[in-house]
């Protein structure tokens, strides 16, 4: 074999993977290897058609599972091979569901979607995330990437499936030569079967088997030559739902700067176990072996995008040389990036006063930095500061002109602040006062910011706007309609909000709130208005589900598990 990959001892055995996080822990268990696709850019294809790959006995992974879920872990994925083509996958489901995971992922090529029975057999045991690999949003994409003639339209068979029983379906794909064309096609086909999610990755050498560098190179183009294809598809889920979420994996950042905040890197940190007839082998954590897989070029240290990029593939840069990466100053990336969709790293040089603050005692009395998370996707910072009397103000840091009413302006960003109804007024204004000084030393010559006028006498509709924002998450997170979703709260104006609950094609609910006050009090009123329902009877099943939620006391609200805390 030339030099290039070879076929590791952990592919040759099935994997379990177990990942701990600060929000939950999540467990991944592998079911063999076995797959009757042969997927151009995976070893699992290449390990059936060897005769290496052999189906994992049912015993160890009941026994996997119930060793996670005795360790607390709630989050579960079924990966393969193909794991729906496992002879017990059912019994392992089954076993999964009767030990309580709150969240089951099946990832699964659809194999199985046409066989009469297997998709009622699955929904009737729960109700799970069905992650589907699309390897292209087009049936000459996805057939010449999986060389199976009938696996694309097997997969449309199962989305239509799915999409009628009110399904929640996700979708991953790997770019590589024979697909990356059709990537702009991606948000027509997702939003026609109603898929929630897209995660997009780059061919991982290491793991496309055993191949020569002969045949990397032949399904690996440069990453240059696919940019203006993952540019048109990007903005293509831009103008359809800026919300949608769509992820591009490893791609170096360098390559598509502008798009920078929907590229991510590594992952959380994993334990991995595989398994097979004789049991256990050593724990490894998969994101340190791919990570120790890539390198840097001398010129990264000056990138922008350096804390986030974890480097480029060695066997990439055998194949197609380095010509291609070149650092991105913030300067030029905020040059490039007009829309601010960088906006969580290009904040961060303002923020730095303010972040110092943490560790320090200079904050105003009774008042400690609680935590701080960002969105990348919603190109958002939240600061939450908690007083002593148990009550929080929140700060919402969001690209300039996006801020619903901030009370701080700048052209680098806009805050939104929400305060508890029981914060004290004058420790609030204290705090409004103390965090506007704190910017105003990171401004580094840029223009100072500006605390607006009305920031001491607008408590009511403070109180105001803080309460229809929890509402609209409460919605958000106990919606429970098959087919629907909501999207994001959109501030109208100061005293005006839209929830927007969306449905199959053009059917949707705007939830509309009012802001306004009463005496000493503040008021939030809420109408209904329904969108291209065409009589559809979800209409009637949302509303009275949306007034449900929203008069259910706020104590009933679960918490949400997804809200990542960056810091405590």
């Amino acid at each position: 074999m030339a030099a290039g990959t070879h076929i590791s001892d952990a592919d040759r055995r099935a994997a379990t993977t177990v990942t701990s996080s600060g929000s939950g822990h999540k467990f991944e268990i592998q079911l063999g290897h076995l797959c009757n696709n042969r997927c151009v850019f995976c070893s699992s294809g290449q390990l059936t058609a060897m005769k290496i790959a052999r189906a994992v006995p049912l015993e160890p992974i009941l026994d996997a599972l119930e060793a996670a879920r005795a360790a607390g872990a709630w989050h579960l994925t079924f990966l393969g091979g193909e794991p729906t083509t496992h002879k017990r996958f059912l019994d392992a489901l089954r076993k999964a569901v009767e030990l309580g995971f709150e969240h089951i992922v099946i990832f699964t090529n659809g194999v199985m979607f046409p066989q009469a029975g297997f998709i009622d057999s699955v929904v009737a045991l729960g109700r799970f995330e069905w992650r589907i690999s699309i390897q292209g949003a087009t049936a000459e994409a996805h057939v010449a990437t999986t060389e199976r003639p009938d696996s694309f339209r097997r997969i449309l068979h199962g989305l239509g499936e799915l999409q009628r029983l009110g399904q929640l379906v996700t979708a991953n794909m790997c770019v590589n030569e024979r697909s990356y064309r059709s990537l702009p096609e991606y948000p027509a086909l997702l939003r026609q079967y109603g898929v929630r999610q897209l995660h997009v990755d780059i061919v991982r050498p290491e793991s496309a088997g055993e191949r020569d560098h002969a045949y990397l190179r032949e399904i690996m183009p440069r990453y240059s030559d696919m940019a203006p294809y993952y540019d048109a598809m990007l903005a293509g889920f831009d103008r359809w739902d800026p919300d949608f979420d769509v992820n591009v994996g490893n791609l170096p950042y360098c390559i598509l700067p502008a798009w920078g905040s929907r590229i991510h890197h590594g992952g959380q940190e994993t334990v991995t176990k595989s398994a097979d007839a004789t049991g256990l082998e050593d724990a490894m954590n998969k994101y340190e072996w791919h990570g120790s897989l890539r390198t840097y070029l001398p010129g990264c240290d000056a990138c922008v995008f350096r804390s986030r990029c974890t480097g480029i593939f060695r066997v990439y840069l055998q194949l197609h040389g380095e010509d291609e990466f070149q650092p991105v100053s913030r300067a030029a990336l905020l040059a490039l990036d007009s829309e601010r969709r960088n906006f969580v790293l290009l904040v961060e040089p303002h923020l730095r006063a303010l972040r110092a603050s943490r560790g320090a005692r200079d904050l105003p009395p009774s008042w400690r930095i609680d935590r701080e998370s960002s969105e990348d996707r919603r190109r958002q910072v939240e600061i939450v500061f908690a007083h002593e009397t148990g009550s929080r103000a929140r700060f919402v840091f969001v690209a300039p002109g996006r801020g619903r009413a901030p009370m701080i302006t700048s052209d680098a960003y806009d805050v939104d602040v929400e305060a508890d109804a029981g914060a004290p007024e004058d420790a609030f204004g204290l705090l409004l006062k103390w965090t506007h000084a704190r910017l105003a030393e990171a401004s580094d010559g840029a223009s100072a910011p500006v605390l607006a006028p009305r920031a001491a006498s607008e408590p009511l509709q403070l109180r105001g706007r803080q309460r229809v924002t929890s509402l609209a998450r409460r919605v958000a997170e106990a919606l429970a309609v098959p087919g629907w979703r909501a999207e994001p709260l959109r501030w109208v104006s100061e005293t005006g909000a839209v929830l927007v609950v969306r449905g199959s094609g053009e059917a949707s609910v705007d939830v509309r709130f009012t802001v306004g006050a009463r005496g000493k009090r503040s008021t939030v009123g809420v109408e209904f208005h329904a969108e291209g329902a065409n009589g559809d009877g979800g209409v009637k099943a949302v509303v009275e589900a949306v007034v449900a939620i929203l008069r259910e006391p706020a104590s009933a609200a679960a918490p949400s598990r997804d809200r990542a805390a960056l810091g405590a």
